[in-house]
């Protein structure tokens, strides 16, 4: 694939997800919607964000893996463990931290 062919896949795929995302955005003050529309809707994205994490922790050669050999798996633990006691950023350190170490050391 050269350079150009991929700039334009490239912003034509950002072209059809901004005219996407728009026409939905400029819809919704139009469109009427029940209360437990609304209600639903704003939990898409609390339920998404997990949803694509999971994957990207479990999956290992295109298939999904859930053993103690897998270093994502570790390092996910250790975010969660984390997440108890401190905020945000310590949560980032340590996830990124200990997937390095686990790379290096697995």
């Amino acid at each position: 694939m050269n350079n150009s062919y991929f700039a334009a896949l490239t912003l034509g795929m950002a072209a059809v997800t901004f005219l996407i995302r728009v026409s939905f955005t400029g819809m919704a003050g139009k469109i009427q919607m029940s209360e437990r529309v609304r209600k639903t809707l704003r939990f898409v994205p609390v339920t998404v964000l997990p949803a694509i994490i999971t994957v990207q922790i479990l999956d290992i050669n295109s298939r999904m893996q859930f053993d103690l050999h897998n270093p994502k798996v570790i390092a996910a633990i250790v975010c969660t463990l984390v997440s108890f006691r401190f905020g945000l950023i310590w949560v980032v350190i340590s996830g990124v931290g200990s997937l390095i170490l686990l790379n290096q050391f697995m």
